[in-house]
């Protein structure tokens, strides 16, 4: 299906106003980070945090690190910090790991589990898939009625995820590579703004060769956003928003206090000399194509001399 392009926003930038950084909660390697608006939101809420060197926004997420993730999310950082574990959950995690509470409590909601052989390996590095597969569960998906069990598991959870719009904003998207510490922020701020789901009936579970099957599954029923349903504070709001260059953004608060404003993607950008007939062969390469009141907007010399020389022109839909 076609995008019509209602309306153009032609922003001209000089190059040095473009890297202008949007926050990323003052860490040290600011200047590092790709996802701002995903490391700022989760920073705010405490789900994700740094230390001393910064947020290290390319290491990779530790198991240990993605329990206290999960946990977060569900329980809500404050209950999540109060956890603790009475009894070892796995061999190589004792009760006075830092992540003990974390992971027992994961294992326990069904999110997590062992790598085998009673370990957890809390210093592993965690796959993307992995870690998509832990976030569909917090939304409700049962892994053995959506089939994230098994030889396929990771097949599934690709078509799973997508549908459910986790790895928006990645394009470069690898899920048999470990996840960076902000592509899981990325992936976490969209299950917060994902639909939570339930089963009328998860039906009868049997297990053959060692592979959990459900049986008899009632319908999926689809109810509010994570953020609705556990961040009731947490508010997005997008439409007229405009950041401070005047381009199209969304706002995020919480608790009443502004976590920051943040530009969407544009349609295209340049940063050399183009003319209207190649912006408009681009927007069509793209699914966009205007209507017949906006045809006149663009002719083949209109950006030519606008675009180029230290310039940025980026196009929004509207």
């Amino acid at each position: 299906m076609k995008k019509f392009l209602s309306l153009v926003l032609a922003l001209v930038m000089t190059m040095s106003l473009v890297t202008v950084s949007a926050g990323a909660k003052d860490y040290a390697d600011a200047d590092k980070i790709t996802y701002v608006e995903a490391v700022d939101v989760l920073s705010t809420l405490g789900v994700l945090e740094g230390d001393a060197n910064g947020f290290r926004p390319n290491d990779t997420l530790k198991r240990s690190e993605a329990a206290k993730i999960i946990c977060a999310l569900n329980l809500s950082p404050k209950t999540a910090a109060s956890l603790s574990a009475d009894t070892a959950p796995f061999a190589d995690v004792p009760v006075s790991h830092w992540a003990a509470g974390y992971i027992a409590e994961g294992v326990d909601a069904g999110i997590l589990a062992g790598v085998g052989g009673g370990k957890f390996a809390p210093d592993a590095e965690l796959t993307g898939y992995a870690y998509l597969k832990m976030l569909l569960v917090c939304l409700g998906y049962d892994a053995a009625i959506e089939e994230m069990t098994g030889a396929n598991w990771s097949v599934n959870v690709a078509k799973l995820a997508k549908k459910v719009g986790l790895t928006d904003g990645n394009d470069d998207f690898v899920g048999s590579a470990a996840v960076t510490r902000e592509e899981a922020a990325l992936y976490a701020l969209n299950t917060l703004q994902a639909k939570t789901v339930t089963y009328t009936n998860k039906g009868t579970q049997i297990t053959i060769d060692d592979v959990v099957i459900n049986t008899g599954v009632g319908e999926l029923e689809v109810g509010k956003t994570f953020m609705a349903k556990n961040y009731t504070r947490l508010k997005k709001y997008s439409g007229e928003i405009k950041d401070a260059y005047g381009r199209p953004a969304v706002e995020w608060v919480y608790k009443g206090e502004t976590i920051g404003t943040y530009a969407e993607e544009p349609v295209l950008v340049y940063t050399e000399s183009v003319k209207g007939k190649d912006i408009k062969a681009d927007l069509k390469a793209e699914g966009y194509k205007y209507n017949s009141a906006k045809k006149a907007e663009i002719t083949n010399d209109t950006y030519k001399d606008i675009t180029g020389n230290g310039k940025v022109v980026e196009f929004y839909a509207a």
